[in-house]
């Protein structure tokens, strides 16, 4: 494709939703608050909200609360402007090997005038004109041209064999600019007394393999070059055996034992003292001199280094707090809970071909609610709004790996994240698309 593309805006949103499903009355409405007044205010060109954990940990009752959660983001009058939306939403509970509970939907707005998607199947984009949700329901995603889904092999992470981790893509023509969006769910740390044992982490090689497997599928599916965004929670964690031993040096660590003599939890005094200076469980983190979000960005920062394994991803400067994991109190906005370190779950990275749409736009990375009650995780943003340029888009060359040029990032505040290689068969394509009615929220098929 070539030809002249125009200004565009685009809003890119990665948002674990998993505890507005937990606990709806007190979550859903202030979260969609948030999300609609966003775009009302700022009206992007193009929306892009990447959802993990849709439905919740107790996703059997809490996917009842999904169909609220669509009607919002389909009818609300803030969002009236957008015409135009695609939906794709992992329901399908009850095929366990291949569950994911992610959910991605894209709001194209009335005045741009070129919007299409690509058929995956077809090999050719495809004019966006109405509002559709695709639900997955038994093989209904899977029958859907316009998506690639995949879930992670359960030996990926052995510690927790069935956990819903996986990715969704899609590819995208914005006003003559193609762009890959990339859903991305990944590991999470499953015991802080194991995450604390040694750096990196056994939870850094879970996660490292899984987003590795993504890029390789990416680059099986040889398509043209085209700016990739990924965005999703990648459950990246600083290293908390770095921050144990930098910030505690002298401190003596003392085991907590049960009658069995399993390790139930981690002590770790300074001298003289009898009260602990860190309280470490399986989910429990207790830093008794407890820092401000200004001074978790100020001083942790250098502890997040999970991304840096991928020099050919890229990110914009990060300026905001830890996103998770934060209070889901009534009320309580601002406050960590006492589960987890603060870290930066939840990410938007990038190609070189990303990179260079990002460094040519004006770009804003920010979290989305900072004073609202969202959930644990508060959504990450990136906001770019390109300028007009003359695009010359190959149309049979495949992607190509590109690692030059960049040990130098940092420097450029682009925080790095490697790739080696992965294995893995090529997926399938599929032949029938399932959409849900927007009447009456059942699946009916084209």
């Amino acid at each position: 494709m070539s030809g002249e593309s125009s200004e565009v805006s685009l809003l890119l949103i990665t948002a674990n939703v998993g505890t507005l499903f937990e606990q709806p009355d007190q979550l859903l409405k202030p979260w969609l608050d948030q999300f609609c007044q966003k775009l009302s205010t700022e009206q992007p060109a193009f929306v892009a909200l990447h959802c993990q954990e849709v439905g919740g940990k107790t996703f059997i009752t809490g996917m009842q609360h999904v169909h609220k959660f669509v009607d919002v983001l389909l009818t609300a009058p803030e969002l009236a402007e957008y015409s135009r939306i695609r939906g794709f939403f992992d329901e399908d509970f009850a095929t366990k090997a291949e569950f994911t509970a992610l959910g991605s939907v894209y709001f194209v707005h009335s005045r741009v005038s070129d919007a299409a998607m690509w058929d995956f199947s077809g090999c050719r984009f495809h004019p966006i004109a109405d509002k559709e949700v695709c639900r997955i329901q038994h093989d209904s995603l899977r029958q859907d041209t316009f998506h690639k889904k995949l879930k992670y092999p359960p030996d990926f992470f052995p510690q927790f064999p069935w956990s819903r981790k996986g990715h969704i893509v899609t590819r995208w023509r914005i006003q003559n600019r193609v762009v890959d969006m990339v859903n991305v769910h990944l590991f999470h740390d499953a015991s802080n007394l194991e995450s604390v044992e040694q750096s990196p982490s056994i939870y850094v090689g879970n996660r490292g393999r899984a987003l590795r497997h993504t890029l390789q599928k990416l680059q099986d599916l040889g398509l043209p070059e085209a700016p990739l965004f990924i965005f999703g929670d990648f459950n990246f964690r600083i290293d908390l055996h770095d921050i144990v031993h930098d910030f505690l040096p002298s401190t003596e660590a003392r085991p907590v034992k049960a009658d069995d003599e399993t390790t139930t939890a981690m002590e770790y005094y300074q001298a003289g003292e009898d009260t602990p200076a860190l309280q470490l469980e399986k989910k429990r983190f207790v830093l008794r001199d407890c820092l401000t979000q200004d001074g978790l960005l100020a001083q942790w920062r250098k502890y997040d280094k999970e991304s840096r394994s991928f020099p050919q991803l890229f990110e914009q400067h990060i300026s905001f707090p830890p996103s998770y994991p934060f209070s889901e109190d009534e009320g309580v906005t601002q406050e960590y809970m006492k589960t987890r370190p603060p870290s930066w779950c939840d990410r938007v990275l990038y190609n070189a071909a990303g990179k260079e749409l990002v460094q040519s736009s004006t770009a804003d990375y920010f979290l989305l609610g900072d004073t609202a009650e969202m959930g644990d995780h508060k959504p990450v943003c990136l906001s770019v709004v390109s300028h007009p340029t003359s695009t010359s888009q190959p149309e049979k060359t495949a992607p190509q790996a590109t690692t030059a040029e960049h040990a130098n990032n940092n420097k450029n505040n682009n925080n790095s994240a490697g790739g080696a290689d992965s294995a893995g068969s090529t997926i399938e394509p599929s032949a029938k698309r399932v959409w849900l009615c927007m009447s009456c929220f059942t699946a009916c098929c084209d």
